[in-house]
């Protein structure tokens, strides 16, 4: 009885410690289920919020650097180079939509070929200061707002929509594995909860304890680091105690962080340094220069600073592709650094322009002997994909701390330089000179000035007549490009050669030959049966891959026979044959006559002429205008038509101006005669007056004898 009796109690209290131990461990399940229930949301947020900061950052980070690539194609407005920027920048970044505006605000690009929104005003935060982007949210990504310029000087703006879909996918998946991790978890815990309440009180009592510390324990590191990681400490490595779950996430923790860590090094390095040539790019160029001119202050030394472009690059860059262009631009980067001293820095500002800082110079002729040896260096043949081409370089130098007080005004004053070297024949260097700021600001007011011209459409067309020499007939009519500016007159030999620097001269081809073109058939059905029209292109123009489609448009609209036209192109030109031989054969196979104009302006060559199959030769007016005085120029000119006329080629003679000179070329056998004795360039009404006139009264070369003083004729170099 009393052993029942023990034996009962025995079983109870052992039933009570059991159910105690049960409801114990029940309850220390319970709390621990609602402990990891609590982590849960709390390692998404942090994860969630450090995926979101990174990417807020990056992107408010990349903002310096692209408005600093940005800058130098919107400073000198290459459209075509912004749009190469953004096509590159759409590569790194998901963007939606990338718009570029001058400092008014005005859309110049939004990257596509077509440009639907030129023009159009975008919406700026007024509160956008330069280097301080600005990032707003929106339903389905983020608007990225930041200043292009230089410092603090805005050249323009960017406005940039980029999609938040690859943000949201990371983040959904981010979840989905904390949910799948956590899950898993969960279910082993319950499952080793389960199986330690078979235990004996203590064991399950230190069992329970122990999985509570291993449960949160490794959660409570990871939340750490992931706190960490969003304050920027990259790094946090965090132990990898086993193979399980919990283990798993903190790999992808720490994969995470590495990640990060070289993603930030990258973008350190497309910060500072050019990708096509691995030198040091404007951003840490400015850097270097500004440490350089600080050095030099506290050493009492001096510095110098060279601007390099190269000549005539867009050219190469145009007619043989961008993929050659590039090639060119490494070999001249490789030149640049294995000719200075490794103390000096070389620096790649964008396009085709260089900079090389001279620390610890003497004086100038440090600097001059250094730019000799660059201009040698850089004039070398290039081999490049079978082509073996020739180019210079014009080279700005100034002087620290005599040619400028800050690092801006020392780039600006190289840069003035420079400009000043292609204005006096290129392949060159000059120092700087503060009389030449003036000009160059002329220059780049002028070019701001012209992109508004062709926006505004305020180019016009006039005509001058050619004659035939023996008769006086009217033969031709070369049409000739002028601007109508509203504010001052401008010469067109002061806006020309810059339509053609900035490769504007392009976007008025197809308009020339349409309005030309339409004129000449009007003018034919009025009498001028046989009158030929004369239009000038320049190595740009005869390098646009839509020129023969545009002239077999315009020529089969208005029903004009093909030898009806006639192509100028300059000798230069010319002479460049691997950028003008092909181009020249498929206009002569459409039935286009060629002229060579300005024959004796340059390293004349009548094999050339024969070369590209020429129909005439319009012999310059440096010539013409000593042809009477002067023996040697007359001799020039009667040895250019004698053969000339053996080749069966007509000739020209441009800016004729006095009746003694009309005279000479024609006792020379010259065709045809050109220039302000027989008529100024006129407008398209005053043209057709003056040719009814002449044609009417049957005017003889004896009638142009009149005593005047010479006129101005403007340079030809196409439409002048």
């Amino acid at each position: 009885m009393l052993r029942t009796i023990r034996s009962r109690l025995a079983l109870s209290f052992t039933l009570l410690i059991a159910g105690l131990l049960v409801v114990m461990l029940a309850l220390t399940s319970w709390l621990a289920y609602r402990m990891l229930s609590d982590l849960r949301p709390r390692i998404q947020s942090a994860f969630e919020e450090t995926q979101t900061l990174n990417e807020k950052n990056v992107l408010l980070n990349s903002a310096g650097y692209l408005g600093e690539r940005l800058f130098p194609p919107l400073f000198s407005l290459n459209i075509s180079g912004i749009n190469r920027e953004i096509e590159q920048i759409r590569g790194w970044l998901p963007i939606q939509s990338f718009v570029v505006a001058d400092s008014e605000r005005r859309i110049l690009t939004d990257g596509s070929r077509r440009n639907p929104r030129y023009g159009q005003i975008v919406a700026i935060p007024s509160e956008l200061l330069p280097q301080q982007p600005i990032l707003t949210s929106q339903p389905d990504g983020s608007e990225l707002y930041f200043t292009i310029g230089n410092g603090d000087r805005i050249a323009g703006y960017a406005a940039v929509r980029i999609s938040d879909v690859a943000l949201q996918t990371s983040l959904t998946m981010l979840d989905q594995e904390v949910t799948r991790l956590w899950t898993a978890y969960a279910r082993s815990l319950m499952l080793g909860a389960g199986l330690a309440s078979l235990l004996v009180a203590l064991v399950t009592s230190l069992l329970i304890w122990r999985l509570a510390r291993l449960a949160s324990e490794p959660i409570s590191e990871m939340i750490a680091a992931a706190e960490g990681i969003a304050l920027g400490n990259l790094d946090i490595a965090l132990p990898v105690r086993s193979d399980d779950e919990v283990g798993h996430l903190a790999l992808a923790l720490n994969t995470m962080a590495q990640e990060l860590k070289v993603s930030q090094r990258r973008m350190r390095h497309l910060a500072n340094y050019d990708t096509l040539t691995g030198l040091p790019n404007r951003h840490l160029f400015q850097d270097r220069l500004r440490h350089a001119t600080q050095a030099a202050d506290r050493n009492g030394t001096r510095l110098g600073l060279l601007f390099l472009d190269l000549d005539e690059f867009k050219s190469v860059n145009d007619s043989l592709g961008h993929g050659l262009g590039d090639e060119v631009l490494k070999l001249a980067a490789r030149r640049l650094r294995e000719t200075v001293r490794s103390s000096d820095t070389v620096a790649r500002l964008g396009g085709d322009e260089f900079t090389v800082i001279a620390e610890r110079v003497k004086g100038p002729e440090d600097v001059e002997a250094l730019a000799t040896k660059l201009l040698a260096a850089l004039e070398l043949p290039y081999r490049v994909q079978d082509h073996d081409l020739t180019l210079s370089a014009s080279i700005g130098i100034t002087l620290y701390p005599e040619g400028a007080l800050s690092p801006e005004d020392l780039l600006r004053n190289a840069d003035d330089a420079m400009y000043q070297a292609k204005r006096q024949g290129k392949n060159a260097y000059r120092l700087f000179d503060p009389k030449q700021g003036a000009s160059i600001e002329k220059q780049l007011s002028l070019e701001q000035m012209l992109h508004k011209a062709i926006a505004r459409c305020e180019f016009e067309l006039h005509y001058q007549p050619q004659l035939d020499a023996a008769t006086g007939d009217l033969i031709a009519v070369e049409t000739l490009l002028r601007w109508r500016n509203p504010q001052e007159l401008i010469q067109p030999s002061d806006f020309i050669p810059l339509l053609e620097d900035m490769g504007l001269i392009t976007r008025l081809t197809k308009w020339i030959f349409s309005e030309s073109c339409d004129r000449l058939t009007e003018w034919r059905a009025d009498g001028l049966s046989d009158l030929r029209l004369a239009v000038n292109l320049s190595a740009l123009q005869l390098a646009q891959p839509s020129l023969l489609p545009t002239l077999e448009d315009i020529l089969q609209a208005t029903q004009l026979p093909p030898d009806a036209l006639e192509i100028e192109i300059s000798e230069q030109t010319m002479l460049h044959a691997e950028q003008g031989e092909e181009a020249v054969d498929r206009l002569h196979r459409l039935g286009v006559r060629l002229t060579v104009d300005d024959f004796g302006t340059g390293a004349s060559s009548l094999a050339h002429l024969h070369r590209f199959a020429a129909d005439t030769l319009k012999i310059d007016r440096s010539l013409i205008s000593e042809i009477a005085t002067d023996r040697d120029s007359a001799n020039l000119t009667a040895a250019a038509i004698a053969l000339s006329r053996q080749l069966g080629i007509q000739t020209v003679a441009k800016g004729v101006e006095r009746m003694e000179q009309w005279r000479s070329v024609r006792e020379q056998g010259c065709d045809m005669v050109q220039g302000h004795l027989i008529s100024k360039p006129l407008q398209a009404d005053g043209f057709l007056s003056w040719a009814r006139d002449h044609v009417a009264k049957g005017h003889e070369p004896e009638h142009f004898d009149r005593t005047r003083e010479p006129a101005q004729e403007a340079s030809s170099n196409g439409q002048d």
